[in-house]
């Protein structure tokens, strides 16, 4: 995809904003109603409508390292027209919550790579005709009936190996992190359900402590003995998995640090928590991969990276029982130097 104009992605403490329920009013716009207009935006992009966009001319996009302004936006998703063919599937989505201004979204991307794809080193690929398919996640801020800020991931190292830039093609249809039935928005009702959301934000505050002080325990980072996380391979790992890994990275990062206090954002409704941070670390130890990046480990570069990460955790009885974490890789090993 296109990069845009890349412009340094500022820490901040954003204030809390009241906003109405309409483009029109001055009354205060529901968490229900902030979540139907993503989802009406997100019909607009299917329909190829970006008149009914509701991005606001000051929006503010992060994605991939980068932040663009609305004309630099509104151009890479051009460029996303011309280059697959793809359905967002939003009704429903996999996972949809939010508090206050705010909503998280994650939804699955389908089509067909047909036109021009841009490679790894910035040029341009032919196309494969392939289907692809990955996860889309969307934290938004609102004001007005307007997006005014919006934090992207895309899975693009998935994509890549479905049209075999990548080696190691992924396996179809992996497990997931979803709200439905079996996993509901909330498990608990009325102000219990609001004094859970409060008490699970403050536990992810705790949990990332841990991370930042190396702490890797189930207990220090509130994980449930049956916890899955995932998004860091290809199967879920469970907890011990998923603690050896952050083993890992604590040796090739030694100072691997997320800016919890306070975070970009972190956002809880019933049993969900999303979290926007600045995740970084400087290479100073062997660092171990994905096979489809390297199948050896990559000795310390001495660089260091800065970027946002993100992460979607449901909880029950104060534990983390399913993590989602979004790392943004290419960013990573795009800092560090490291060449694919």
């Amino acid at each position: 995809m296109d990069n845009g104009s890349k412009r340094s992605i500022q820490r901040r403490a954003a204030p809390e904003i009241e906003t109405p329920t309409n483009q029109n009013n001055v009354t205060h716009w529901t968490v229900d109603q902030n979540k139907r207009q993503m989802q009406v935006t997100d019909d607009a992009f299917v329909a190829r409508d970006l008149a009914r966009f509701n991005h606001h001319p000051d929006i503010k996009v992060y994605q991939g390292g980068v932040v663009r302004n609305l004309t630099e936006h509104l151009t890479d998703i051009q460029l996303v027209y011309a280059t697959t063919d793809l359905t967002l599937h939003n009704h429903d989505y996999k996972i949809w919550f939010g508090e206050g201004d705010w909503t998280v979204a994650v939804e699955s991307v389908t089509g067909i790579q047909n036109g021009p794809l841009t490679s790894l080193s910035g040029g341009y690929l032919p196309p494969s005709n392939k289907p692809i398919g990955y996860d889309l996640m969307t934290i938004a801020r609102w004001n007005n009936g307007w997006m005014m800020e919006e934090y992207l991931w895309s899975d693009n190292p998935l994509m890549y190996r479905q049209v075999g830039v990548l080696p190691v093609p992924p396996p179809k249809s992996p497990p997931g992190l979803e709200l439905n039935l079996a996993t509901p928005l909330s498990t608990t009702s009325g102000n219990e359900t609001n004094s859970s959301s409060v008490n699970n934000k403050a536990a992810a505050s705790r949990a990332d402590d841990a991370l930042n002080n190396g702490t890797f325990t189930l207990q220090s980072l509130n994980l449930a003995p049956d916890a899955l996380i995932y998004g860091l391979t290809d199967l879920p790992l469970d907890a011990q998995g998923y603690i050896n890994w952050l083993q890992s990275m604590k040796t090739a990062f030694p100072d691997l640090r997320l800016q919890n206090k306070p975070y970009e954002k972190i956002i809880g409704q019933g049993d969900w928590t999303a979290t926007a941070a600045f995740l970084s670390g400087t290479h100073r130890g062997e660092l171990v991969l994905p096979r489809y990046i390297s199948p050896n480990p990559i000795l310390a570069t001495g660089r260091s990276f800065d970027m946002l990460h993100y992460t979607i955790a449901r909880w029950q009885n104060g534990k983390i029982v399913g993590l989602r974490v979004y790392l943004d890789l290419f960013t990573m090993i795009g800092a560090l130097g490291i060449s694919l």
